[in-house]
């Protein structure tokens, strides 16, 4: 586009146009050809209520075409509010930011005069009639207020590297959409993390979001031999191949515990009830202690997860209570409990009931002390085993268990002991608390070891043969 000083006329005609074809108003405004994969996310994004979610590999300017579509909606779009968040302030601060100038400073000069740009502000000033303007803002819940200010005829949330985004922080972003027209939602990230609301997305089948990958390999911006770096020195067939080039989420994330492929393993091995009708049942209760967690039931017959039932706000006594019913049902050889602290009170009233419960201690010693740092960890890795080892869960029970499965993270600690992140981290983390996996992963207490009562016992102690002792 020349530097030739449009008339006011000439400019309101121009954006009439570019109101109609975005596309073609970032290629005139920036002197560019978008790729692709750019263009259909452009595309997909011209809707006051679009929901699209991008999944990206390196290099495919997926932050570039965000800061673009920033620039273009604030001269477009009547009362045009937009908020530009991400986990990392860094990400905003350095690379949203940065990327945004450089754009910026290849507009027409015109053009350049009618934004003001601060370190967390971008405002167009060319406006009679609204205030219109873009902040950016960190994407955690010390930030509530700021994410949730969006109120605006045409709102926009871009989200960078939205795979980071944790649960809490993403639904406060999703609640601002919930008035007047809405809004448009735009998220785009590297595949980094196979947990989280952005990988839930990618999972579902169900929803509105409209779900792109960007492929380095169909990326003109890509240099090729880059490519066939990756390629030689990971394989096509490693997760920083999937994730850095393919754009498509890893097997295993960087600290998670249960791939994902593990888990869509068993939720597609459908058996037939000759090949698990003849193991014994056995219950799993993991009993919620505050909030929002929930009071789970599993029962499992080897290798087939049977039922599943979620209750909230039930007292020890009710728990018992809906412990008997279920065993009624199930008739279950063993019904292990997590007793500690609130589930005590549940083990004894069941034991009043002659109910065949075992208390598990779940924060105890781990009986292989040289691989995990606790029973909890333990019997954690026994699941880990069991789906491995062709498992099948009910595809019903997809959107509880998958998500609390693959979202367990871990780490070592100074003896080099495998440990699980308890549950408060994983919340903090933005991670559903894992109340059904948990009750599964109670299942496999027994194969560990048989929780028995243990006695006082005299001890013989000999006379000293030596004065000095």
């Amino acid at each position: 586009m020349a530097n030739r000083v449009l008339t006011k006329d000439e400019f309101n005609s121009l954006i009439l146009a570019w109101s109609k074809d975005h596309i073609l108003a970032i290629e005139s405004l920036f002197n560019i050809s978008l790729t692709s994969q750019q263009k259909n996310l452009v595309n997909l994004a011209n809707s006051q209520t679009a929901r699209v979610a991008v999944s990206s590999g390196t290099g495919t300017g997926k932050t570039s075409v965000l800061t673009m579509m920033t620039l273009l909606y604030l001269m477009i779009l009547p009362d045009c509010r937009i908020l530009i968040t991400s986990p990392s302030f860094n990400q905003l601060s350095r690379v949203f930011s940065s990327e945004l100038k450089k754009w910026y400073r290849k507009m027409p000069k015109q053009f350049q005069d009618f934004f003001t740009i601060t370190r967390d502000t971008i405002r167009y000033t060319n406006s009679e009639r609204y205030e219109q303007f873009a902040s950016l803002v960190t994407a955690s819940v010390e930030n509530k207020e700021a994410l949730q200010g969006g109120h605006a005829e045409n709102y926009v949330i871009f989200a960078d590297e939205a795979s980071g985004i944790n649960e809490e922080a993403f639904d406060i972003l999703i609640g601002t959409l919930s008035t007047g027209k809405g809004g448009r939602f735009i998220q785009v990230s590297n595949p980094v993390r196979s947990s989280g609301r952005f990988y839930q997305i990618f999972q579902s089948d169900k929803g509105t979001w409209e779900k792109l990958y960007f492929s380095a390999i169909d990326s003109p911006n890509v240099n090729r031999e880059w490519i066939e770096e990756m390629k030689q020195t990971y394989g096509e067939d490693s997760d920083l191949y999937r994730m850095r080039v393919l754009g498509q989420f890893p097997r295993v994330g960087v600290s998670q515990f249960i791939g994902s492929d593990i888990v869509e393993a068993a939720l597609y091995n459908q058996l037939e009830p000759i090949s698990y009708m003849n193991f014994p049942k056995i219950m799993g209760v993991d009993i919620a202690r505050f909030g929002d967690d929930k009071t789970c039931f599993v029962v499992r017959q080897g290798p087939r997860v049977i039922d599943i039932k979620t209750y909230t706000g039930l007292s020890t006594m009710e728990v018992a209570a809906r412990v008997s019913e279920y065993q009624a049902i199930h008739k279950c050889v063993q019904i292990h409990i997590d007793a500690i602290g609130i589930g005590a009170g549940t083990y004894d009233r069941c034991k009043e009931l002659n109910l065949p419960v075992v208390e598990v201690n779940v924060s105890s010693k781990s009986t292989e002390p040289n691989v995990y740092c606790n029973l909890r960890s333990q019997i954690w890795g026994k699941m880990k085993d069991w789906l491995q080892n062709g498992a099948s869960i009910p595809y019903e029970y997809k959107d509880i268990l998958g998500p609390e499965l693959t979202s367990m993270e871990y780490f070592y600690n100074s003896r080099m002991q495998l440990q699980l992140m308890s549950k408060k981290d994983l919340k903090k983390a933005g991670h559903p608390s894992p109340d059904a996996a948990d009750a599964l992963s109670l299942t496999f207490a027994s194969a560990i070891f048989e929780v028995k009562r243990r006695h006082k016992t005299k001890l013989n102690i000999k006379k000293p043969r030596f004065l000095w002792i």
